[in-house]
C-alpha cells in the first residue's frame, strides 16, 4: 500500500470515529469539540465540588 493510501485510510478511520462520537452524544459533528470542552468542564467543576 502507498503512502497516500494509507493517509486515506486513516482520514477515513477518524472521519467514522468523528462521526460515531457525535452520533453517541447527540451533536453535529462541528460541534463536538465544543462539546466536549463543555463536558470536560463541567466534570472538572463537579469533582472539585466535592
Amino acid at each position: 500500500m502507498d503512502a497516500d493510501t494509507e493517509r486515506w485510510n486513516e482520514l477515513k478511520a477518524k472521519e467514522r470515529l468523528l462521526r460515531e462520537a457525535a452520533d453517541a452524544i447527540s451533536v453535529q459533528e462541528k460541534d463536538l469539540p465544543r462539546v466536549i470542552a463543555r463536558f470536560k468542564r463541567e466534570i472538572e467543576e463537579f469533582d472539585s465540588g466535592k
